[in-house]
C-alpha cells in the first residue's frame, strides 16, 4: 500500500483534519492528505486518481463525517470508492470519526465511531497508531508537531524550550517553522535548520516594520541569527514567501525568571512580495 491511511473529508472541517494530519506524519504514517499531495494531483484527472486511493492505496480510510461530508461532492465520490473496497475485504477498512450524527449512506448506524466532539486531533491520532499496530510507547516522545498559529498577521508566546524551540507561523505555503534556543534575557538564537526555512536575516537596529529594507540589502547567509528585544527578524521559506517578525521579550529562567519564554508579533506577506510597508498603509 502506498499509504497507511487516506483521510476523506468535507473543506469546512480542515482545520481539525489538517491537525491530525500533522499528528499522524509526526509520528512516521504515511498519510495521504490533499495539502501533501499537491504536486503529485497537478494535472491529473482527480476523479479517477482518488478513486484509486481510496478504493485501492490505503491500508485504512479515516472517514470524518459531518453534515459537510454528507452534503459534498468530492468526499461522496471518495466514500463510494472507499465502500466499494470494504465490501470486497469484508474488514473495517473505514474508520469513521464524527463531528455530528449526520446520516451517511451505506454507513450503518452499529459501525463503531471515534466522536470527534470527545476526542482531540492529537487523541485521534494515537488511537489510529494504535489501529495499526504502532502504540504511543513505540514512538519518541519529541515526535510531535509543534504549535503553531495559522493567521497571516499575529503574535506568539511559547516555552522555547519545549518542543526542541520550534513554532510555527502560517499555514500551507506560506508556513514558516520557527526554530530557537537560549541567548539571554535580552536577545535569542534564531536558526534556518527547520523543515521549511530558505534563510533568515536581521533588519537594523531601531527601525519600524515599515523600515524594513529591500530584501537585496539584507544579509540571508548564516543558518543563526540572534536579534535582541525589539528587533526585526526577515524569513523566506522554501516556497519564496516572506515573513517578518518581532521580537518582543524574552525570558530566561538561568537569569532569574520562572520559565524560557519568548513573545513576538509577526506579519506575513501572502503576495511572494517582500514589501512590509504594505501591511502598515492597510
Amino acid at each position: 500500500m502506498e499509504h497507511q491511511v487516506a483521510l476523506s473529508f468535507a473543506g469546512e472541517d480542515r482545520a481539525y483534519v489538517e491537525i491530525v494530519a500533522e499528528e499522524l506524519r509526526a509520528r512516521g504514517v504515511s498519510v495521504f492528505y490533499d495539502r501533501y499531495e499537491e504536486v503529485d494531483l497537478w494535472g491529473k484527472d482527480l476523479y479517477v486518481h482518488l478513486s484509486s486511493v481510496y478504493r485501492n492505496k490505503a491500508q485504512y480510510t479515516l472517514m470524518f463525517i459531518s453534515r459537510h461530508y454528507q452534503q459534498k461532492v468530492w468526499p461522496n465520490h471518495e466514500r463510494r470508492a472507499a465502500q466499494s473496497r470494504a465490501l470486497d475485504e469484508g474488514r473495517e477498512y473505514i474508520l469513521p470519526a464524527r463531528f455530528d450524527d449526520t446520516e451517511i449512506p451505506g454507513l450503518l448506524p452499529t459501525t463503531g465511531f471515534i466522536d470527534l466532539r470527545t476526542h482531540s486531533p492529537a487523541q485521534v491520532a494515537r488511537l489510529v497508531c494504535e489501529k495499526l499496530g504502532r502504540p504511543e510507547t513505540s514512538i519518541r516522545a519529541d515526535q510531535v508537531p509543534p504549535p503553531k498559529s495559522p493567521v497571516l498577521v499575529g503574535e506568539a508566546r511559547f516555552n522555547y524550550s519545549n518542543f526542541n524551540g520550534h513554532f510555527r507561523i502560517g499555514e500551507g505555503t506560506l508556513e514558516f517553522n520557527t526554530h530557537w534556543s537560549k541567548a539571554s534575557n535580552t536577545s535569542i538564537h534564531c536558526y534556518t535548520d527547520s523543515t521549511n526555512l530558505r534563510g533568515l536575516a536581521l533588519a537594523p537596529r531601531g527601525i519600524t516594520l515599515a523600515g524594513i529594507p529591500p530584501i537585496e540589502d539584507l544579509e540571508f547567509t548564516s543558518r543563526v541569527r540572534s536579534p535582541e528585544v525589539g528587533r526585526f527578524v526577515v524569513l523566506q521559506n522554501v516556497q519564496g514567501f516572506y515573513a517578518a517578525l518581532q521580537i518582543v521579550e524574552v525570558k530566561d529562567d538561568t537569569r532569574g525568571d520562572a520559565e524560557d519564554s519568548l513573545h513576538f508579533k509577526y506579519w506575513i506577506l501572502p503576495d511572494g512580495s517582500a514589501q512590509f510597508a504594505q501591511l502598515v498603509e492597510c
